[in-house]
């Protein structure tokens, strides 16, 4: 049961994360300046392009790890319900 109330507990948090306004502010921030920079690689410099797509998908991986921390964490809260 206790790692049902963890999960529900790192649900709610990264749930808060993704509402956060600094947050957000920064991985939009981020995924722009990456966007900009890869737009001004020469035609020559693939290896920077790679990079900066990897940079992306990390971000997007962070993203993305935080919402399914928030769905287990409501599927947590739901278990823990239907046990009360």
């Amino acid at each position: 049961m206790s790692d049902l109330f963890m999960e529900k507990d790192r649900g709610a948090r990264a749930e808060a994360l993704l509402r956060d306004e600094t947050l957000l502010g920064a991985f939009d921030v981020l995924e722009n300046g990456y966007m900009d920079a890869w737009l001004q690689t020469t035609a020559r410099d693939a290896e920077g392009r790679e990079r900066l797509f990897l940079m992306v998908k990390t971000l997007h991986a962070v993203k993305s790890n935080l919402e399914e921390t928030v769905t287990t964490g409501k599927f947590a809260s739901m278990q823990l319900e239907q046990t009360e």
